[in-house]
């Protein structure tokens, strides 16, 4: 039997009682054996679905049957429970647990004593009613996952309302038994997605029947969000990226995760936001068991944990992105300087200790010389350095239209002395200089660095949502699309920075990124990591930050790797060059 026709069942044997509504009921109904009463009923509106930017539907809404009442009203002597486990399958000593410290929290609010039913224990529940006072059978709507399960971070998932939560969403008209948005664009977007309850109010007589209905206000569904996202482009940066993985774990035995950032280098809008290792939003969609999210939060790899927006980890020689362009701005080097590394600086050694010797401000960044950054950092000092870190995005959260956003962390000497208790060192600003030492940054917030270097300075705001659009078919918000800043530097300088990055992808260290089918530059980061609890064998992390085409700039594509060891120019590379190749090869072309 469909979900359809099981459903007109239950209305008939119900005699249409129960339908799409969700019931709050409040002291009166102790009272209506003694008099008539009116009560008033809330209809769930519709939830808002989710579409990617080529019109294809990710997020939409199916019917889940449930078993609510008030914990007050509903028996739960051993009889009744006997006849509640019997239909809904769940152990009367776990119900009877359940119905008493719902008496405990609140005797009156609504209780789901069970959902998802399945069609035998709905038409079980059915049977069952007319012995329980109190309890009903209700339809509501759970989010189904339309095109599959990917960018499951980014759309997030949706939960039953908390005590804190309602006490502070109640003036908004949330309440009872809502579920409400908990992570991803379900979270930043309720308010959109929500709609608005339908009123009713029934009057019923002594006898409990009802005289009287009045439709107050019907249901208004909630908002479309129509994304920047291209799912089959998601699908792509995420086979690549679990492909690399997968490999890296063959390699060297250790769970890596990983992150993929595709965006759009003049608005800033995102096309595909990847996080490993990902987890299965469904069970969260018909309500998430203590068990089950105990296991989720235990699982290797903290698959709940975005780590597009919310990791935070030194980016490596992708900082010299930074270090350069700080350095052009304040006048120490051109494009013509001509370096020398002799293979270490300051007691600190270049990676390649026998040094690169004579070396121009193009091959500096295409080779990853590290002295040549060293002696630019220790010029630059810090004040200036993290100046300009802070301008181009980094030390602050980029604004992204996703919740738990980490700001990272862009040094200076007060912060070494308010958090580390000890004063900075010249020794501190040359390991910042190569984005080691104290600097950490999300990969959202490198995709925006990439993304004005490869603009011309334009620091722009990440986002998903393109459109926001009601049930009527209109417009209601456009998020983004304006840039946050403008960076005042020469063009011909930001030039310089596009020209060592094609460089790198031509000759140095990201080779491996060189597509057939587009032009693409690119910076290869890699980050020593001391053995730990997390990081065993303190692999390397490892980065690629990078646009294309090179004479046109409008895709930028971040590839992180976390204990991957060996090089960004030979783990990631290689993921972002499967994208260049996807969107600009004769398979998929750009979209």
């Amino acid at each position: 039997m469909s979900l359809a026709a099981l459903g007109g069942a239950v209305m008939l044997i119900l005699g249409g009682r129960f339908y799409q509504l969700e019931v709050v009921r409040h002291d009166e109904l102790l009272h209506k054996a003694q008099s008539n009463s009116v009560f008033t009923e809330y209809k769930t509106a519709p939830r808002g679905r989710i579409w990617d930017r080529h019109g294809k539907l990710l997020v939409t809404n199916e019917p889940d049957f449930q078993l609510e009442g008030i914990p007050f009203e509903v028996p739960h002597d051993r009889k009744h429970l006997q006849w509640l486990s019997a239909a809904t399958g769940q152990a009367p000593h776990k119900l009877k647990a359940r119905i008493d410290k719902a008496l405990k929290a609140g005797p009156l609010e609504p209780f789901v004593f069970a959902r998802a039913l399945t069609t035998p224990q709905v038409v079980a529940s059915t049977k069952l009613l007319p012995q329980f006072k109190g309890l009903r059978l209700v339809i509501r709507e759970r989010r189904r996952f339309a095109a599959g399960l990917h960018a499951t971070h980014s759309l997030g998932y949706m939960g039953e309302i908390t005590a804190e939560e309602l006490k502070a969403l109640r003036s908004k008209g949330y309440m009872g038994l809502d579920r409400i948005g908990k992570e991803g664009l379900e979270r930043t977007y309720d308010g959109w997605l929500r709609g608005y309850k339908g009123v009713s109010k029934i009057s019923i007589d002594a006898l409990g029947r009802t005289v009287k209905t009045t439709e107050v206000r019907p249901p208004r569904p909630g908002c479309d969000l129509h994304l920047a996202l291209d799912w089959e482009l998601q699908k792509v940066a995420e086979k690549s990226l679990q492909e690399m993985l997968d490999e890296l774990r063959k390699e060297n035995q250790e769970f890596s995760g990983g992150s993929v950032v595709v965006m759009e280098a003049q608005t800033g809008a995102v096309r595909a936001l990847v996080s490993l290792p990902q987890y299965d939003p469904r069970p969260f969609a018909r309500g998430i068991t203590q068990k089950e999210y105990s296991h989720l939060l235990s699982q290797r790899g903290l698959p709940l944990l975005h780590r597009a927006v919310q990791t935070i980890a030194s980016p490596g020689s992708t900082f010299k992105l930074v270090t350069s362009s700080a350095a052009l701005s304040h006048g120490l080097c051109t494009a013509r300087s001509v370096f020398y590394c002799g293979g270490s600086y300051a007691g600190a050694n270049c990676f390649v200790t026998s040094g690169h010797g004579s070396i121009g401000f193009e091959g500096s960044l295409a080779h990853s010389c590290d002295v040549v950054y060293y002696m630019l950092g220790v010029k630059l000092g810090v004040e200036r350095l993290t100046k300009h870190a802070q301008s181009m995005g980094l030390g602050h959260t980029t604004g992204i239209d996703l919740p738990g956003e980490s700001e990272g962390i862009c040094p200076t000497p007060d912060w070494k002395w308010k958090y580390v208790d000890d004063k900075w060192y010249e020794g501190d600003t040359v390991n910042f200089s190569i984005g080691q030492g104290f600097l950490l940054v999300t990969p959202i917030q490198m995709a925006v660095v990439t993304a004005a270097v490869a603009n011309g300075g334009k620091v722009v705001q990440p986002h998903l949502v393109q459109q926001v659009v009601s049930y009527q078919g209109r417009v209601m918000a456009r998020p983004g699309f304006k840039p946050l800043r403008r960076l005042k530097l020469q063009s011909n300088l930001w030039a310089a920075v596009r020209q060592g990055m094609r460089g790198a992808v031509l000759y140095g260290t990201g080779g491996a990124c060189n597509s057939e089918y587009v032009h693409v530059a690119g910076k290869t980061g890699t980050v020593e990591n001391m053995p730990n609890s997390e990081n065993r064998h303190g692999r390397n992390h490892t980065w690629f930050v990078s646009f294309a085409p090179y004479e046109r700039p409008e895709i930028v594509v971040v590839v992180m790797c976390e204990k991957s060891g060996g090089y960004g120019g030979g783990r990631c590379a290689p993921v972002a060059r499967k994208i260049y190749d996807y969107l600009y090869g004769p398979a998929g072309g750009i979209r």
